[in-house]
């Protein structure tokens, strides 16, 4: 979850950055550089999970976002995904 919501994140930068809707085109994708994650806690089951992200690094083709996992008030988890921009060229041609 850290992972996805870390390039997704990235991602909405990115389109506000441009000062873009997130549904225009040509669509701006991101992909994980690194990730690390440390587990703090046990994270439950079927409880409504939180995650929080902030960005600690903003360039045009390098967002880092920094995000907190949480259950029931308690951190479970802290990561920090390096989202990196996939060139245009890798996308799916339709």
């Amino acid at each position: 979850m850290i992972d996805c919501h870390g390039t997704g994140s990235a991602a909405a930068m990115a389109f506000r950055n441009e000062d873009r809707a997130m549904d225009t085109l040509p669509a701006i994708r991101f992909v994980t550089g690194a990730l690390n994650v440390n587990y703090l806690a046990p994270t439950p089951q079927g409880v409504e999970l939180e995650l929080m992200g902030s960005f600690s690094e903003i360039k045009a083709r390098k967002i880092i976002v920094d995000i907190v996992v949480s259950a029931n008030g308690v951190v479970c988890a802290k990561g920090t995904v390096i989202a990196v921009k996939m060139p245009q060229s890798m996308a799916i041609k339709t």
